[in-house]
């Protein structure tokens, strides 16, 4: 497209919804060639350099969770690097960055942090081109469920699916009672359950500890490259300029802002339309 000059500008843009969202509001994810549509986020664009040309990779900051920094990227000579996926549904961190996490006791979709309620952890903070970018823990984690631990010789193993965390529950008296709980996804809002066994070999809710565990992904992609997908993208507006070699974030309109406004402009045109019909008449 850009060798064959397609478009008036080599940009594109994505405004992302959910399932959930176009039922209830109609507002439907769209993707922008050519331009950037300023109808769907409040405030100003801010533009990050790209540092990384395969990928859109731009300078990450810092990474803080609850307002404390979690020093993950101040002590990489290069600093971190961070691209935008829309094919992407969870967030992901280089291996370092997720020893780093799992040691500060911070929940990721491979482990699983005893907690009494997600509120506890506070915002997931990205800090790009010196700007912070907050996701609130309904946003970046999953609901807190109830686990069976290690009880009378049975043992708890997790793992990481291909749609989120998986709790894979094996009885060592009964080695073939195993159960693997997928996570599942529902109008593009992750969740995982867990269960057990009972002792007639049925399932049955956990009555164990409360846990947590989040949207946060171990994947090594480049070294130090952080990825966000659409738990990051549905929040901010995302704009790839190719022209000039940088990708703006902006504040998305939450699609209750996006469906007002389009009621207001179906409301205008119908008055416009209106007024039209009166002066032919006259």
């Amino acid at each position: 497209m850009i060798n064959q000059q397609l478009l008036k500008g080599n940009v594109f843009a994505f405004y992302l919804s959910s399932v959930a969202d176009e039922k209830q509001y109609g507002v439907k994810s769209d993707l922008t060639f050519g331009y950037y549509d300023k109808t769907k986020f409040d405030g100003d664009v801010h533009w990050n350099d790209i540092l990384f040309q395969y990928m859109f990779g731009v300078r990450l900051d810092d990474v803080k969770v609850g307002g404390k920094s979690m020093g993950i990227c101040q002590n990489k000579a290069g600093g971190c690097l961070i691209t935008f996926d829309s094919g992407t549904s969870l967030m992901s961190v280089p291996t370092f960055a997720f020893h780093a996490l799992a040691n500060q006791k911070i929940p990721t979709a491979h482990t699983f942090v005893e907690c009494s309620n997600k509120a506890q952890f506070g915002e997931f903070t990205l800090v790009i081109g010196g700007k912070d970018y907050n996701l609130t823990p309904d946003e970046w984690m999953f609901d807190p469920q109830q686990l069976n631990l290690a009880q009378g010789g049975q043992k708890m193993e997790f793992k990481m699916g291909p749609l989120g965390p998986q709790i894979l529950a094996q009885v060592d008296s009964a080695p073939e009672a195993t159960i693997n709980t997928q996570t599942e996804v529902d109008s593009e809002k992750l969740r995982f359950k867990s269960r057990k066994l009972s002792a007639q070999g049925q399932l049955k809710e956990s009555d164990g500890k409360t846990v947590c565990a989040s949207s946060i992904m171990k994947m090594d992609i480049k070294k130090e490259m952080f990825l966000v997908g659409d738990v990051f993208m549905r929040k901010f507006y995302t704009i790839f300029d190719r022209d000039n070699n940088r990708v703006g974030l902006a504040k998305a309109h939450s699609p209750q802002q996006q469906a007002a406004l389009a009621q207001q402009s179906k409301a205008a045109l119908a008055q416009a339309s209106k007024t039209d019909s009166i002066v032919n008449k006259k």
